[in-house]
C-alpha cells in the first residue's frame, strides 16, 4: 500500500489520528480557526506561518469538514488555489455543507471520529447565523479546479460533498 498525505483544516483529533496509523499515512492538521471556531485572520496566509517541510509532500486527502460554510466565494477561491497547489495528482476533498436548514451555528463545529468510526460533531457556538446553503454548481463556481464527484444528503441536513481536483 502506497503512503498517503492528508491534510485536517479543522481541530486536531485523536481519532483520526489512530485510524490513521493503521494505514501508512502522514497527517497535516492546518486548523483554519481559532477557539472561538471563527476564521484566523490570515487564514489564506496558512503556508506562511507553517515549518518549511510542513509540505514537503504533495496532500492525497483533504479533510474542510463544514468550514466552507464559513466562507465568501472570494474566500472559497483563494481556499481552492491553496489546495490544487499543494495537491496529488487524484487528490479528494472532503467538505459538509449546511444544506437543509436556513441556519447554522455561528462558527464551524468540532468533529470527532469516534469508535466504529462514526463520526460525531459538536457545534462550537450557540449562536446562529443565516447558511449560505452553497449548491453544488455555485461551489464549483467559486472554486476553480475543484469538481464535485459525489454527494450525499446526511440525515442531520448537511450535504456531505466530494471533490475532485481536475
Amino acid at each position: 500500500m502506497a503512503r498517503s498525505v492528508w491534510l485536517d483544516f479543522g481541530q486536531p483529533q485523536r481519532g483520526l489520528v489512530e485510524q490513521l496509523q493503521k494505514l501508512r499515512a502522514r497527517l497535516l492538521a492546518a486548523c483554519l480557526t481559532d477557539e472561538s471556531g471563527l476564521l484566523v485572520e490570515d487564514w489564506c496566509r496558512v503556508e506562511s506561518g507553517l515549518a518549511k517541510n510542513f509540505w514537503s509532500e504533495p496532500v492525497d486527502r483533504i479533510l474542510c469538514w463544514d468550514l466552507l460554510n464559513y466562507m465568501t466565494p472570494a474566500e472559497l477561491g483563494r481556499l481552492s488555489e491553496l489546495m490544487i497547489r499543494r495537491a496529488a495528482p487524484g487528490c479528494r476533498v472532503h467538505a459538509m455543507i449546511h444544506y437543509s436548514e436556513r441556519d447554522m451555528p455561528a462558527a464551524p463545529a468540532v468533529y470527532r471520529l469516534q469508535d466504529g468510526l462514526e463520526l460525531q460533531f459538536k457545534a462550537s457556538a450557540t449562536d446562529r447565523i443565516p447558511a449560505p446553503r452553497y449548491s453544488p454548481k455555485a461551489l464549483e463556481k467559486s472554486m476553480p479546479g475543484l469538481r464535485v464527484e459525489r454527494t450525499l444528503l446526511l440525515n442531520n441536513g448537511m450535504q456531505e460533498y466530494l471533490f475532485s481536483i481536475i
